[in-house]
């Protein structure tokens, strides 16, 4: 009963936390949407924030509880600021500044106008879904990888400092993990709220990658039909049922329902179909600088999920350049660059790390060597932060 009370709060408060970024993002570059664009938006602005604050905290050898601690005082910022940005609109709205609004989700009555009974089958699909990620079990070593990670560094107070594998410290950090921070997020989750390792990865973050997913789904179809949240719910029905046929272990549908807590899931279902999103408003709005914003968040936030992110610059020229072509702005070419720019930094990295080009150097105190590696004798110990692959 205490794990499935601690699901339930962990669900919601990250959702809040979620929406919460996304109402700031949305206030600052003004975009215009409903709330489920407001909570993918905030989904993504937050891992890209979290890449930018964790990966440093980690080659630094920053405790768990600390990074948690200092997380939790940002969040708790974003929250605030989340709640103040609310409150002007409601003031606006009174005062008639801007359109009529009857709450942040809109009233019942016009959801169901504008839905109708779709959305009670894009719901139990969603049900459905969630179910299915909660009940699957997953046994290959990428998912004992991505729980594994989380667990020794929850019971070590550490940043990805031990094998997942063997619970043995590293003495070097691989390229090709410590700049994905995504298990970070789930172990200052599990420091801050009590939360079994296990339960997080697998079920909590599980089911929120879901509902992100399908909330871009929706986007898309939205916008693909004119607006029509009929037509948005029943493409959300169709591409579940083609998620479901998918065949081999290559689909990114048997990712979504399989390993739907791995970083290679949530890059091919969220961060690769925002880039679509993105190409899809870009056609439509084609002097709104906001979708390229948008699309270079999302190119950080890829980062966090997966290594695998390093093939992002072909994504985003396959699906931004097309479109920069259709609208005759050749600009837009530019901004492709602009936006390949963090994938490319993360490769570079990353290749010159593997041929030796890169080597960073740490020198610990006794005091340091004693606390994360156990041992009594004296002297200094180089860690080698970067290791080859």
């Amino acid at each position: 009963m205490r794990e499935l009370c601690l699901v339930c709060a962990g669900f919601a408060l990250e959702f809040i936390v979620f929406y919460a970024a996304g109402i700031v993002l949305v206030r600052i570059l003004k975009v215009k949407g409903d709330c489920s664009l407001t909570f993918i938006l905030g989904y993504l602005v937050y891992f890209a924030v979290f890449e930018l604050v964790i990966v440093p905290m980690t080659l630094k050898w920053v405790s768990l509880t600390a990074a948690a601690y200092i997380w939790a005082g940002i969040m708790a910022l974003v929250i605030c600021a989340a709640v103040i940005c609310t409150i002007k609109k409601q003031r606006r709205i009174r005062a008639g500044q801007t359109e009529t609004c009857s709450g942040i989700f809109g009233s019942i009555s016009e959801i169901w106008k504008n839905h109708s009974v779709m959305i009670i089958l894009a719901g139990a699909v969603v049900l459905l879904q969630c179910l299915i990620v909660i009940f699957y079990e997953d046994t290959t070593v990428d998912a004992a990888y991505y729980v594994g990670t989380v667990s020794t560094s929850v019971y070590t107070d550490t940043l990805g400092r031990y094998n997942p594998f063997n619970g043995a410290i590293q003495k070097a950090f691989q390229a090709r993990y410590v700049f994905s921070a995504y298990p970070m997020h789930n172990a200052v989750w599990c420091r801050l709220l009590g939360i079994h390792p296990i339960v997080q990865a697998k079920q909590v973050m599980s089911c929120m990658n879901v509902v992100t997913a399908n909330l871009i789904i929706y986007q898309i179809g939205k916008r693909l039909f004119d607006g029509n949240r009929k037509k948005a719910d029943l493409m959300l029905v169709f591409v579940c049922v083609l998620q479901l046929f998918c065949g081999t272990i290559y689909s990114s549908g048997t990712f979504f329902f399989t390993r739907s807590y791995e970083g290679k899931a949530i890059l091919a279902n969220i961060a690769i179909p925002a880039v679509l999103m993105c190409a899809v408003w870009y056609l439509q709005e084609k002097n709104s600088r906001n979708v390229w914003i948008i699309l270079f968040v999302t190119a950080v936030s890829a980062l966090t999920f997966s290594g695998s992110a390093i093939i992002f610059p072909i994504v985003i020229a396959a699906g931004m350049a097309p479109a920069a072509v259709m609208n005759k702005r050749f600009s837009g070419l530019v901004y492709c660059a602009v936006c390949m720019l963090p994938s490319a930094l993360y490769a570079a990295v990353f290749f010159a790390c593997r041929i030796g080009l890169l080597r960073w150097l740490h020198h610990n105190t006794e005091k340091e060597k004693k606390k994360w590696q156990g041992v009594t004798n004296s002297g200094n110990w180089d860690c080698a932060l970067l290791m080859h692959v």
